[in-house]
């Protein structure tokens, strides 16, 4: 219960927190944010969200304009589909280093980033899902009729090399294994 705790702002402790549900919890009262792993749902959904999290902990507003500007610098870059989340994430986890205010990742096992605002400690730093190792990889292949296929295995577990399509039923690997479309992997 303790590391949900760590993302309540001093104002915030009296939120309820003993549901089954903590995490889901912390979303509903806007203290952490679920992105999907491909992209924000909306430009600036990311950036948007930490600047209200930081004027709850009372963050100096040029705090606020430079991870703006952090953000909005990464939006220049080509990234590939499922990579604009981690690069934002650093860019603004950067801009807030010489403040008492970290990022903080709840890990769930599923493809989201659960992410909050949370105060500089010991705990914040266990809590900073992006460097740390990863316990599982999503293999994705979207297949040419358009499906997408998704395994989520341990990192100790071979990558997948059979399989059909949940939605057209064709087959996904040749004879080798060798995936029919491109592979992407990513950690969880």
């Amino acid at each position: 219960m303790e590391t949900y705790r760590n993302f309540l702002a001093p104002a915030e402790h009296g939120i309820d927190l003993g549901t089954s549900d903590p995490a889901a919890e912390l979303h509903r009262h806007g203290i952490v944010e679920v992105v999907d792993w491909s992209g924000e749902s909306e430009p600036g959904q990311i950036v948007q969200f930490v600047a209200r999290r930081l004027a709850v902990f009372g963050v100096e507003p040029g705090t606020i304009d430079a991870v703006h500007a952090a953000a909005d610098a990464t939006a220049e870059s080509d990234l590939e589909r499922g990579e604009h989340v981690p690069v934002v994430l650093r860019a603004i986890d950067e801009a807030l280093g010489a403040t008492d205010v970290a990022l903080g990742e709840l890990r769930r096992g599923d493809d989201a980033y659960w992410v909050g605002v949370m105060p500089r400690t010991e705990a914040s730093v266990e809590a900073w899902g992006l460097d740390r190792p990863a316990q599982e990889f999503l293999y994705i292949i979207d297949c040419p009729c358009g499906g997408m296929n998704i395994w989520q295995l341990p990192t100790d577990s071979p990558q997948p090399d059979e399989g059909e399509c949940n939605s057209c039923e064709r087959e996904l690997f040749e004879a080798s294994g060798t995936p029919i479309a491109p592979m992407i992997v990513e950690p969880v």
